[in-house]
């Protein structure tokens, strides 16, 4: 059987209508307790590169890779003290996230557009020590070894492991 072109058409259109709207439902969810200023089409971007999907209740999330419910949490941070926030958003559970349950993606408005860093488990704990005018980065989770991040100029990059306890880095 020959479907029509025109049908196949309209069919893709509702599709990246539905698409767009369940974008846009779960942006509003992801950014319910404020959006600081974020354009609708920025916190859709936000929450597309997330990895997560509205649950079927529309009510909560469920991650990209396995369907399973996950939590998210948005923060505004100024880790350059330039009055334009950067966007941590932690979201994840156990499938994407392994033990830590939450992975970090940081998202900072560069020329006018956000790039996504980070994005791999961890808590994302600013410190308040800084490289090229923006706060170090200790990303925690298990263990008693934390890796600190540092940004370079373009990205922040691993620099160095600090202990949580004496011995905590042994062999890293």
């Amino acid at each position: 059987m020959r479907i029509p072109g025109s049908l196949l058409a309209t069919a893709a259109a509702l599709w990246a209508t539905s698409a767009l709207g369940d974008a846009k439902d779960g942006a509003k969810l992801l950014f319910k307790n404020g959006a600081h200023g974020l354009s609708e089409v920025e916190q859709v971007k936000i929450f597309d590169a997330a990895d997560l999907k509205l649950s079927d209740d529309g009510k909560s999330f469920v991650d990209g890779s396995c369907g399973q419910p996950a939590e998210a949490a948005v923060t505004f941070l100024d880790l350059n003290g330039d009055g334009v926030e950067e966007v941590l958003v932690q979201a994840g559970n156990s499938c994407t996230s392994g033990m830590t349950g939450t992975s970090a993606t940081l998202f900072i408005k560069i020329d006018g557009r956000y790039q996504t860093q980070l994005g791999f488990p961890g808590i994302v704990e600013p410190l308040k020590t800084k490289h090229k005018g923006y706060a170090d980065l200790q990303i925690g989770g298990p263990g008693f070894c934390f890796p600190v991040w540092v940004w370079d100029g373009k990205a922040y990059v691993h620099d160095r492991n600090e202990p949580q306890e004496p011995g905590g880095c042994k062999d890293r």
